[in-house]
């Protein structure tokens, strides 16, 4: 009796599972020329993302090391506080404008099927890297 039920319950699994990865959107198709142009906006981004990273990780750093002190200098502290919001706030910004670029690139028709990916975007590296499209 359990080995039927484990039976049936595995196949109710796979055909779930195959029936949503049936409903998976596809990325829109590209030009050779826009992937150029997505892969330039990519670098860029990145080459910025990294820069702020490391000013980010230093001034945390600058940070750490005031809040070890033994006489706390509440100015000293405050004032890096507001640079790492700076710093912040700067990502934020490029990443609005790299949305926005990435966004350019594309036709209306190709934006127009961005919504079936939710609220990414498709072409954005990854985590393992590549051209991993999102929004």
């Amino acid at each position: 009796m359990k080995k039927i039920m484990v039976a049936v319950a595995t196949v109710a699994i796979l055909m779930v599972a195959a029936s949503v990865f049936a409903q998976a959107p596809t990325a829109p198709a590209l030009s050779a020329e826009q992937i150029t142009k997505i892969q330039k906006i990519q670098a860029d981004r990145i080459a910025e993302m990294a820069k702020l990273k490391t000013e980010m990780s230093a001034k945390q750093l600058e940070l750490q090391t005031m809040l070890r002190q033994p006489n706390l200098d509440r100015a000293k502290i405050e004032a890096k506080q507001k640079e790492l919001a700076g710093l912040q706030a700067q990502m934020v910004e490029k990443d609005h404008a790299y949305r926005l670029s990435m966004a350019e690139v594309l036709t209306p028709e190709q934006r127009a099927q961005l919504p079936a990916f939710g609220s990414r975007m498709p072409f954005r590296g990854g985590r393992k890297g590549g051209l991993g499209f999102r929004w």
